[in-house]
C-alpha cells in the first residue's frame, strides 16, 4: 500500500530538485526512432511521457500531442504541458505524451508539402508523410507507450500547412489540430483553393482546430486593408485570412474552430503563444470545476456526496468531449483519500477510495486503501474483507501482515 499524500508531494519534489548534485543533467524526454517502409528511412523522435507508478496503480492512458519540427518546439511544449498539467496541482491541461517528429536531412520540404511545386523539385511528399504518420508512426507509438485514443497535431509554417492538409484530407488521423501561421500560399494557393469544397462536403464532428496567424504584413496596414493589398509580401497573411473566412462560413460541418491574430508577433515569434492558446482551447474544459482541484476537495462547504457528484459530472463531460472513457487519476484520488484519512474525515476518505474502486476494480491497491479506511474507523470486519480482496488480486507481505493483525484482534 502506498500512502501518497499529494498535498506534500510538490513540496517534496521541489526539495529533491534543490538537493540534486549540480552536475546531474535535466532530462526532458527520451530519444526514439521508427523505421518507415513508406519513406524508406529511419525517423528520429523525441518522446516525453508523464511519470507513473504501476507498482501500486493501474497503467494510465494519456492523450498524445504530435509536434512537427520537434527541434524547434519540443522542449518548450514539454515545459508548458508539465507546468499546466502537474505542477502544484494544475489541471489546466491533461497530462500528455508528447511526440516530437524531427526532420531528416534535406527532407523537411519533401515531407511537409502536400503537392509538388515547380519552385522546388523535392517538394510534394506530404501524402506519403501522412501515410507514414497514420499507418506507421501512430501504431508504433500506441503499441509502445501508454496512449489514450485522443491525438492532437501541432504544425508551424509549412508544418501548419501539413496540419491543415491532415484535417481536410485525413481527418480520421487526429482529433485536434493547431495550425500556426500555415503557409497556405504554397504552390499557388493549391490547398487553399481546395478548402471551400472540402469544408462543405465533410462532417468534422468531434474535431477541433485552432488557427493562429502572425503579423507579416507591411507596416501601416491593418487586417482590413491587407485584404485589398496585392503585394507579394502580404500573400502569406492574406492566404491564411482567406482560409479563416472559409472556415467561418462553413458552420454546418461541425468543426469546432478558434482563430486568433497576433499583431505583436511575426512568423518566427508566434509559435509559443499560439501553442499555449491552442492547447487552452482544445482542452478548455479539462480544469476541474473551479481551478486547482484541491480547492474543491478540501473546501468544507462541500459534502462527500457533493464532491462525488462533481467528480462524476466532470469526467463524464471529459469522456463525451474526447470520445473515450476518461477516469479520474487513480494516484490523485488515492492521495486525497489518505489526506482525508489523516484528518479523520472518514466519510470523504471513503468516498475518494470508492471512486478508485469504481473506476479501477482490477487493481489490488484500491481495496487495500479502503481496508485502511475501515481499519482507521476500527471496523475490523470490513477492513478484513477489503484486505482479502486486495490479496486475491495481488499478494504483498505488507497487506498480509495487516490482515494477520486484524484477524488476531478479532
Amino acid at each position: 500500500m502506498k500512502k501518497l499524500i499529494l498535498i506534500l508531494f510538490h513540496l517534496t519534489i521541489a526539495y529533491l530538485l534543490k538537493a540534486q548534485p549540480p552536475q546531474q543533467p535535466i532530462v526532458l524526454g527520451r530519444i526514439d526512432t521508427v523505421y518507415s517502409n513508406i519513406l524508406k528511412e529511419n525517423r528520429p523522435l523525441w518522446v516525453y511521457t508523464p511519470g507513473y507508478d504501476t507498482n501500486y496503480f493501474s497503467k494510465p492512458e494519456f492523450p498524445v500531442l504530435y509536434v512537427l519540427d520537434a527541434d524547434d518546439h519540443f522542449m518548450s511544449l514539454v515545459t508548458m504541458v508539465k507546468e499546466l498539467s502537474a505542477t502544484a496541482g494544475n489541471t489546466v491541461l491533461p497530462q500528455m505524451i508528447i511526440i516530437g517528429i524531427l526532420n531528416t536531412p534535406h527532407h523537411r520540404t519533401r515531407d511537409l508539402t502536400p503537392t509538388n511545386s515547380a519552385m522546388d523539385k523535392s517538394s510534394g511528399g506530404g501524402e506519403n508523410f501522412a501515410a507514414f504518420m497514420e499507418n506507421e508512426l501512430i501504431p508504433y507509438i500506441d503499441k509502445k507507450y501508454p496512449t489514450a485514443p485522443y491525438r492532437t497535431m501541432i504544425g508551424h509554417s509549412i508544418g501548419g500547412l501539413t496540419a491543415i492538409n491532415m484535417l481536410l484530407k485525413h481527418p480520421q488521423v487526429f482529433n485536434a489540430y493547431i495550425a500556426i501561421d500555415p503557409s497556405m500560399f504554397y504552390d499557388n494557393d493549391n490547398l487553399l483553393k481546395q478548402a471551400p469544397t472540402i469544408l462543405k462536403q465533410k462532417n468534422f464532428s468531434g474535431k477541433k482546430l485552432f488557427l493562429a496567424f502572425a503579423n507579416t504584413m507591411n507596416p501601416g496596414l491593418d487586417t482590413v486593408q491587407v485584404k485589398r493589398d496585392t503585394s507579394e509580401i502580404s500573400h502569406h497573411i492574406r492566404s491564411i485570412m482567406k482560409l479563416a473566412d472559409n472556415l467561418t462560413l462553413n458552420k454546418t460541418n461541425n468543426l469546432q474552430l478558434a482563430k486568433k491574430y497576433y499583431p505583436d508577433d511575426d512568423h518566427n515569434s508566434v509559435p509559443f503563444n499560439a501553442e499555449y492558446d491552442g492547447l487552452r482551447f482544445i482542452f478548455k474544459n479539462n480544469r476541474f470545476p473551479r481551478n486547482q482541484p484541491y480547492n474543491q476537495y478540501f473546501d468544507k462547504q462541500y459534502s462527500a456526496a457533493q464532491l462525488r457528484k462533481m467528480i462524476d459530472e466532470h469526467y463524464s463531460l471529459m469522456s463525451k468531449e474526447r470520445g473515450y472513457i476518461v477516469h479520474p487519476p487513480e494516484a490523485e484520488m488515492n492521495g486525497v483519500g489518505y489526506a482525508f484519512l489523516q484528518q479523520k474525515d472518514y466519510e470523504k476518505a471513503a468516498m475518494f477510495f470508492q471512486v478508485n474502486i469504481d473506476n479501477y476494480p482490477k487493481n489490488f491497491n484500491v481495496y487495500d486503501s479502503m481496508g485502511d479506511c475501515f481499519l482507521a474507523r476500527d471496523d475490523k470486519a470490513n477492513a478484513e474483507n477489503y484486505f482479502k480482496k486486495a490479496l486475491s488480486i495481488k499478494y504483498t507481505k505488507e497487506i498480509m501482515d495487516k490482515l494477520d493483525k486484524v484477524q488476531a484482534a478479532k
